[in-house]
């Protein structure tokens, strides 16, 4: 007999076939979970004995990442070389989502498997972690992302500060405006780059080249219009563009906070650094904080988009049109949008 396994080649290869921004994601999941196995089982996951000892050391994280308060930490820091700093997030009061869980094991699977494991992530052991997590959530009823509507999108933008000496404040606006009406998920929204900008007289044309229900990169456009109101996404991204002299690149970077000459937080390259997830969430959660939202600490990185594609159904927006937008695949999804909070509003009773 001979085993014959996968050289450097094929598997950069491999790796290569998802897209960027779900890389960075698999990447970011596995170096946690590589220092979660050195701080307290003293090894590699890739060196365990068998296929049943990384199952239960995946068993054991998904546990701890649901139940330790240390796991909480981890919510708002990296361990991706250039993004170290991103921790203490303030407003991370609540342990790790089950979905975010589940897309975790995504990630080990997806890595073990590369390293040349029969991974199964229906393995005993790690389906009934998971089940027990998905309970427990539904027991507590946590877990629950608030949506965000545009009378609370109205809110939150009278409430940031009008000094734009702040840059802050200038990009914060384009960032919530652009994220509301883009309908997107915030990997989308933060992947935009000038390059994929379309300007004309009644709105910008955007174009989405990879998302996740498009690993391929056929890509989509969506389109954001002029309003005649105070929260115009288009002016609100062409004033931080203005301001923030974009002419390429990414739309939205970490501002320095500190008494210097730069504006922006520099990598080891000297090249602006990007918005992340984790930063995205946080400043979301610090302006609907500010601005009095209720239940603040229950907003997400998926606030936005849940609030926009409820409120589109509020306002009896056809599907396919929401669809369209928010590059959903299923009207399912769609339909789990439609929060129950906002049964009043949506009764059908109301229209007969």
């Amino acid at each position: 007999m001979v085993k014959i396994t996968i050289n450097d080649t094929v598997a950069k290869l491999k790796q290569k076939s998802k897209a960027k921004n779900t890389q960075d994601k698999y990447e970011g999941d596995w170096l946690k979970f590589t220092n979660y196995c050195q701080n307290k089982y003293l090894c590699n996951p890739i060196d365990v004995d068998d296929l049943e000892s990384a199952y239960a050391l995946t068993a054991n994280y998904m546990d701890w990442l649901h139940e330790d308060p240390e796991a909480k930490i981890f919510k708002g820091s990296s361990n991706i070389p250039g993004r170290e700093k991103l921790n203490n997030n303030p407003y991370s009061s609540s342990p790790y989502k089950a979905s975010t869980i589940q897309r975790i094991l995504a990630s080990i699977t997806y890595k073990y498997r590369l390293n040349g494991f029969q991974f199964d992530r229906k393995n005993p052991n790690i389906a009934e972690t998971i089940s027990a997590i998905v309970r427990d959530e539904k027991n507590n009823k946590s877990g629950q992302a608030k949506e965000l509507l545009k009378s609370d999108i109205v809110k939150i933008l009278d409430a940031i500060p009008k000094d734009e000496k702040d840059y802050s404040n200038i990009r914060d606006k384009a960032l919530i405006l652009i994220g509301f009406y883009s309908f997107c998920r915030r990997s989308e929204l933060l992947g935009m780059k000038f390059e994929h900008l379309n300007f004309s007289e009644d709105g910008i044309q955007v174009l989405i080249p990879f998302s996740k229900t498009d690993q391929t990169g056929q890509g989509r456009m969506i389109f954001l219009p002029v309003t005649s109101d105070n929260y115009c996404p288009v002016k609100a991204l062409n004033h931080w563009l203005e301001i923030a002299m974009i002419e390429s690149g990414p739309l939205f970077y970490k501002i320095n906070k500190s008494n210097t000459i730069e504006k922006y937080t520099m990598n080891y390259k000297n090249q602006k650094v990007s918005l992340n997830d984790s930063s995205f969430v946080l400043i979301l959660k610090k302006r609907a904080t500010a601005a009095g939202i209720d239940d603040s600490n229950k907003i997400s990185g998926h606030s936005l988009r849940i609030g926009s594609i409820t409120q589109a159904r509020m306002n009896g927006v056809p599907t396919h049109e929401i669809m369209a937008q928010s590059g959903h695949k299923t009207t399912q999804m769609i339909d789990r949008y439609t929060k129950l909070s906002n049964i009043r509003e949506t009764s059908a009773a109301k229209k007969i």
